[in-house]
């Protein structure tokens, strides 16, 4: 792997890093193919028990490798049919994967994440930032296109729509004191202390049952598209069927032998 390490510890925690650091970790082609097929490979493995997705070097993710883009594609293809393309080829699945990835997900933000970098980000069920983090959704200002990678999605359920709407048309750098005030991320912490705490809560989430941390992911995004009831009864449903794992009786039996 070219673009991209990863490392598994003993405890299951695979530290995945974006290995670009000369050009910030931008995403090209061969970086997301790299990303999609080890998540896969990851999902996979029962001895993984919890991802962390961070970047080399100073930055996490400058977004999309705008030299790639070049002219246009193959065939007479446009600029924006090439990049419609590439999203639908690379882009989104890449993001479905991590969204969907079967296993608690920290992001641990080193340094500037823009454009699609800055919702690659927003991406992990944790997200943790280094006091030097920032992030900035360029598209609108800098290139006259609309945020991409999920961007519409994630921003205005975790800052909502005002918050939203001002990062995504001004494109001023969110920097870590105000990601923390909007709830962007959950903690920033010194560069030096950034990694180590995202294995922390790694492990300590890794030993949570998977269908828990996923039921859990996906009834709180559920829970800004459906009626409070619709809410309840997914509750319900998830319930009966996480109080049927083993963990579940085992951990009633120790609070009752306490």
């Amino acid at each position: 792997m070219e673009n991209i390490q990863l490392d598994v510890d003993d405890q299951g925690t695979a530290l995945l890093t974006l290995n670009r650091p000369d050009v910030l970790n931008v995403l090209n082609a061969a970086l997301i193919e790299e990303v999609s097929a080890v998540l896969g490979e990851l999902a996979a493995d029962e001895r993984v028990r919890a991802l962390v997705l961070t970047g080399s070097g100073r930055g996490f993710c400058a977004g999309a490798d705008l030299g790639s883009i070049g002219q246009g594609g193959a065939s007479g293809e446009s600029i924006g049919e090439m990049v419609a393309s590439l999203m639908q080829s690379h882009f989104n699945p890449m993001m479905e994967h991590l969204y969907h990835f079967p296993r608690p997900v920290v992001c641990a933000v080193n340094g500037i994440a823009a454009g699609g970098g800055a919702a690659l980000a927003l991406c992990g069920d944790i997200v943790l930032a280094s006091q030097d983090a920032g992030l900035k959704f360029v598209q609108v200002q800098q290139l006259g296109i609309v945020a991409d990678l999920g961007a519409n999605w994630l921003l205005p359920r975790i800052a909502g729509r005002a918050r939203a709407l001002g990062a995504c048309l001004l494109g001023d750098t969110l920097k870590a004191a105000q990601l923390q005030e909007w709830g962007l991320v959950w903690e920033c912490l010194e560069p030096t202390d950034l990694l180590p705490r995202a294995k922390e809560i790694a492990l300590r989430l890794g030993q949570v049952p998977s269908e828990t941390v996923v039921a859990t992911r996906t009834l709180v995004d559920a829970a800004t598209q459906q009626p409070f009831p619709a809410v309840l009864e997914r509750e319900r449903l998830a319930q009966g069927e996480l109080c049927d794992l083993p963990v579940f009786s085992e951990s009633v039996a120790r609070f009752f032998s306490k």
